[in-house]
């Protein structure tokens, strides 16, 4: 006798631009679906540009206590009050209440390999030496929300301010140095060789050790709005592009499932709302 296999669904979402809106990083408007997904005991995981404190912030704010994924997939984070002990092949070390798993590069290293690089820093600027001032205007966020944007473990945002060829020729040599490049919506991110797609399957890996029930399966519902997302949105079994003014070269590489017709955070909530309607069918 066969037995029908369990099946968990995830949603790993992006924040800037998927969840909270490109402009004003409103989210007021998501929360029906997201009480929604918590009734039916689906987990919404960050899988984010944002920093620890960030994502910590966010969560706190929007009562959702699941793991969460950070700095486009450098590091996953488990609470311990739901994953008292992890089974993993990962080094594991303890972060607050929290159990971190580390896929990527510290920010020290990265500084270090930007240093010995030919690339003039005139070419670009650093999120890390700006101000708290200074990131406000680059970011849109508050001066204490800037502060946990700069505070960064595991990447390096920039704003590149040359031309293309320079910037290939930048690429190159991070490359070179053991580094990545992702493009966000707002700036370009110098991280190690991990992705919020690498990042994804690794947590699922992990969560599907933790499982006690024989034969349950996790699948996923992922969204995201710009080029660092792609990865993420490649290995969901849903993907969904919420409308943001960073769809341009994403909708290039990506055949989503859902593309909303909504920016953020509507756009999340008609893009889950669609998804929901299409896991029945993948049960």
């Amino acid at each position: 006798m066969t037995h029908k296999k369990i099946t968990q669904w995830l949603v790993i979402t992006d924040l800037d631009g998927t969840l909270l809106n490109h402009h004003n990083y409103a989210m007021e408007n998501a929360l029906p679906a997201i009480r929604k997904l918590q009734m039916m005991n689906i987990p919404i995981i960050f899988n984010t540009s944002k920093t620890f404190d960030e994502s910590v912030a966010l969560q706190n704010k929007l009562d959702i206590k699941d793991p969460f994924i950070v700095e486009n997939g450098s590091c996953i984070y488990l609470p311990k009050n739901k994953y008292p002990t992890i089974e993993s092949d990962f080094n594991i070390h303890s972060r607050d209440q929290y159990w971190e798993i580390i896929l990527g590069k510290s920010h020290s290293d990265i500084s270090n390999a930007l240093n010995t690089i030919d690339t003039p820093t005139s070419y670009y600027k650093l999120l890390s030496k700006c101000n708290s001032e200074e990131a406000s205007i680059l970011t849109g966020l508050t001066i204490e929300q800037s502060k946990q944007a700069i505070s960064r473990d595991f990447s390096e945002p920039l704003i590149w301010k040359s031309n293309e060829d320079h910037l290939q020729l930048f690429k190159q040599q991070l490359t070179d140095k053991n580094l990545n490049t992702l493009q966000g919506g707002r700036f370009l991110h110098v991280l190690g060789n991990c992705d919020k797609g690498i990042a994804t399957d690794t947590l699922k890996g992990i969560l599907l050790n933790q499982k006690i029930t024989a034969g349950t399966e996790i699948k996923t519902i992922t969204l995201g709005d710009s080029q660092n997302d792609a990865a993420m949105l490649n290995v969901g079994d849903i993907s969904i592009i919420v409308k943001s003014p960073s769809n341009y070269n994403l909708t290039k590489t990506i055949t989503p499932t859902i593309q909303t017709t909504l920016e953020a955070p509507d756009g999340w909530s008609q893009g889950i709302d669609d998804a929901l309607i299409k896991a029945k069918d993948l049960q």
